[in-house]
């Protein structure tokens, strides 16, 4: 997959899919200053899941989860039309579809190792009728919030609807092109009351259709289930969020103030994960199991000096995936 890099905006939205948790440290006795917690990571964070792809034959539409057909509903509005321009030539349906999986890499997702909670396909007629599904009957989406985004590759515009037991809408996106590196992505928060499907049926205006391919996906379901279980609590927050983990991560808080500080944190997955809270000389380590309905940890520490404050975690890199989420706070 790409490598993330300050210019890949789409990495620190997704693969970090940060909790509204305070950024900042507020130091005590002085609210009005601010400090930016510092954040290393020195692991490199794959987004991708060892799930095979199933491919559809009629069509040749692609996706990581298409089972039960989706509740019923109207048909999705077709996207705004584009302005006058001049289109290119229309394609074939194996070029359409190469589309689509470029489409697909702009998530850093390969298509023969598609992972739960993502689609992609050609824009065509075919297209337009079809209902994808994120999630299944037998394997439905955990329940919490998750982010849909959507991105297009070829020329004109896309819509996308959605819809989920709390709700549906759609999502406009323009179709760039190939030349473009790190084009934006459009995206929309969905939430599940229950677990169950996310559906979703692709329209394009008049240039899309035959010129264009689009990818759909959800942020890894390990993410909701590992933000879901970590029932937050009060204290003064000096960080946290969520995020897929393999091999080590380190996160620093710089001078940070004497007292007790208090790290909670859930692993979705499987596994075990070794979380350590360090503060100068003085430092806490638990091994955290992983598991689909995770319990939340505590790990506590008390420094009566000034010092660097670290977090770190560790994780065989050669091991699957898992979903850490966090909260770090001060008593």
């Amino acid at each position: 997959m790409p490598e993330q890099t300050g210019r890949e905006p789409l990495a620190d939205a997704f693969f970090q899919f940060r909790m509204q948790a305070p950024e900042e440290i507020v130091v005590p006795g002085a609210p009005a200053a601010h400090r930016t917690v510092r954040r290393r990571r020195t692991a490199r964070v794959s987004a991708v899941a060892a799930l095979t792809a199933l491919a559809l034959a009629a069509g040749g539409y692609s996706a990581a989860s298409l089972g039960a057909p989706a509740p019923a509903g109207p048909a999705a509005s077709s996207a705004a039309p584009s302005p006058t321009v001049s289109a290119g030539p229309t394609l074939g349906p194996q070029q359409l579809q190469q589309l689509g999986v470029r489409a697909l890499e702009r998530f850093g997702l390969k298509a023969e190792k598609l992972r739960r909670g993502a689609v992609y396909g050609p824009v065509d007629d075919a297209a337009s009728g079809f209902r994808y599904s994120l999630g299944t009957a037998e394997q439905p989406l955990p329940t919490g919030r998750y982010t849909l985004f959507v991105f297009c590759r070829g020329e004109g515009r896309i819509a996308v609807t959605w819809q989920a037991d709390t709700g549906r809408g759609t999502v406009d996106a323009p179709c760039n092109d190939l030349a473009e590196r790190f084009p934006p992505t459009q995206h929309v928060e969905v939430w599940l009351h229950t677990p169950g499907l996310i559906a979703l049926s692709v329209s394009g205006d008049d240039v899309a259709r035959a010129r264009s391919g689009f990818a759909v996906m959800v942020n890894d379901p390990l993410m909701t289930v590992a933000e879901t279980a970590l029932q937050r609590t009060g204290g003064s927050g000096l960080g946290g969020g969520v995020g897929m983990v393999t091999g080590e991560t380190e996160d620093v808080v710089p001078d940070a103030e004497a007292g007790t500080y208090v790290l909670e944190l859930t692993c979705a997955g499987t596994g075990t994960i070794k979380a350590t809270l360090k503060m100068g000389s003085v430092s806490s380590v638990k091994t955290v199991r992983c598991s689909e309905q995770p319990a939340r940890v505590t790990i506590t520490i008390t420094s009566k000096r000034a010092a660097t404050l670290k977090v770190l975690m560790s994780r065989d890199p050669k091991a699957p995936q898992v979903a850490v989420a966090d909260k770090l706070w001060m008593k």
